[in-house]
């Protein structure tokens, strides 16, 4: 009886030592994270022992990310839904929240910010806690990816943290508005909007760095051709992530990697990105300048930092865009994450991978704003 009462003693003992260790490892005492850190860090010790005979380069650790999302299921479009509907059901399961959370440090603040009666919801962020500078400090505009239809940030806020605190920087974080609710153009709206109200405001043109994700990407080049059609000072910089540049989906990579992207499983795209159009769809097509930036003029566009996973269905879409810039003379860094998914540098507390590339963003982003701008 004794030899029980020691062994559940110990247990209890050893079982709080856990409870203690596990979210001071993981900085996070949310339930879900715990459980993804942990049986993360259980695949990576399975694949530390079975190499990959055909991806040699790839981390056990990001193997086991991969084999993580592998077990999402594929989002089916159901034509006996409303498509609304079934654009709700591909939103409910569009979260990263518990993937990587919000650390508690970080100082987020809430503005809907107004131009001309224009007003846009969006997000003040800074890791550490700080006031924004005018006239001084970083200011990254982020527009999240999402296709278009899913995103916020609920979302983005961890991710987004942690760039404010690796750029030394603060993070604005546009809620624009959704398709198909809000057809587009009304997110490059939205972001030129936001862009105005900053210059408005007295920030200035060379303090601002605009990056986007995916969708997000795609729209982050379109605000800036919009800039530039509208004869407004161009920001910084731009960084895109995997962005989604070509909506007409006819890219050989789309067939290349169908197998391989264990990102974007969805099988109806041609549905998906109808929806994009709303009333418009009759009389635009998926490769006007208006959705497809990749059809649009790069002409007068600041330096580009292009990143993309050589795995992904949107390969093309950035090799394609690097070379567009490249015609337009525009300062392009283009790195390719071989065997990568899409958007993986969202995934940094995951995988090595991820954590070189945004220190390689880091040390571009440190490098244009300390160039001296030529007057």
């Amino acid at each position: 009886m004794s030899f029980l009462t020691g062994f559940f003693a110990l247990l209890t003992k050893f079982i709080l030592i856990l409870a203690i260790a596990i979210p001071i490892r993981y900085g996070s005492t949310d339930y879900r994270h715990l459980s993804i850190r942990l049986f993360h860090s259980l695949l990576s010790l399975k694949y530390s022992f079975i190499p990959d005979q055909t991806r040699p380069t790839l981390s056990a650790d990001y193997r086991a990310f991969e084999a993580l999302i592998r077990m999402r299921p594929i989002l089916n479009h159901d034509s006996s839904l409303d498509s609304l509907d079934t654009i709700k059901k591909i939103r409910s399961s569009f979260s990263e929240s518990a993937v990587t959370p919000k650390p508690s440090q970080c100082q987020i603040n809430n503005e809907i910010i107004d131009y001309n009666g224009h007003s846009v919801n969006a997000y003040w962020i800074n890791y550490p806690s700080k006031n924004f500078e005018k006239k001084s400090d970083k200011l990254i505009l982020y527009f999240h990816g999402g296709a278009y239809f899913a995103g916020n940030i609920q979302v983005y806020d961890g991710f987004e943290c942690h760039l404010s605190k690796l750029f030394n920087a603060t993070i604005l974080h546009v809620e624009y508005r959704l398709c198909p609710e809000h057809p587009l153009p009304a997110a490059v709206d939205d972001s030129v909007a936001v862009y105005r109200a900053l210059l408005h405001r007295n920030v200035l043109p060379s303090q601002i760095m605009i990056m986007g994700d995916s969708a997000g990407g795609g729209l982050s080049l379109l605000t800036i051709q919009a800039l530039i059609t509208n004869e407004l000072p161009i920001p910084r910089g731009v960084i895109v992530l995997s962005p989604w540049t070509d909506l007409s989906g006819t890219a050989e990579s789309y067939i290349r990697n169908q197998h391989t992207d264990v990102m974007i499983r969805f099988d109806n795209h041609k549905w998906l990105i109808e929806q994009l159009l709303g009333s418009n769809q009759s009389e635009l097509s998926f490769d006007n300048a208006i959705f497809s930036p990749l059809f649009g003029s790069f002409e007068k566009f600041p330096p580009m930092y292009i990143n993309v996973g050589t795995a992904e269905i949107l390969e093309d879409d950035s090799k394609r865009l690097l070379k567009k810039a490249e015609e337009a003379n525009v300062d392009v860094t283009y790195e390719e994450g071989l065997h990568l998914m899409h958007v993986y540098p969202l995934f940094f507390l995951y995988c090595p991978e991820a954590q070189h590339t945004l220190d390689n963003i880091n040390k571009w982003v440190q490098t244009i704003y300390n160039q001296k701008l030529i007057e």
